[in-house]
């Protein structure tokens, strides 16, 4: 299963960028799966930003619908 990096930002105001993978092949899924993490939306900017490879999403340890902060 691939899936999708995700970013998470403020809207107007600087505020610290917080970067997660989640485990969906669909970004709108991927996007879900981070917001069920986070509770930061409508609050704050969740995007995604790029694919990430079947290998990397194993690495990680995720499972289908799953997502991991990648930040620290």
């Amino acid at each position: 299963m691939n899936g999708w990096l995700i970013k998470i930002s403020g809207w107007t105001e600087a505020s610290p960028i917080r970067l997660f993978a989640a485990a969906e092949t669909d970004p709108k899924l991927a996007l879900v799966a981070v917001q069920k993490v986070t509770d930061a939306a409508p609050q704050l900017r969740v995007e995604t930003v790029g694919r990430l490879s079947s290998q990397i999403i194993h690495k990680l340890g995720l499972g289908a619908g799953q997502a991991l902060e990648l930040t620290g």
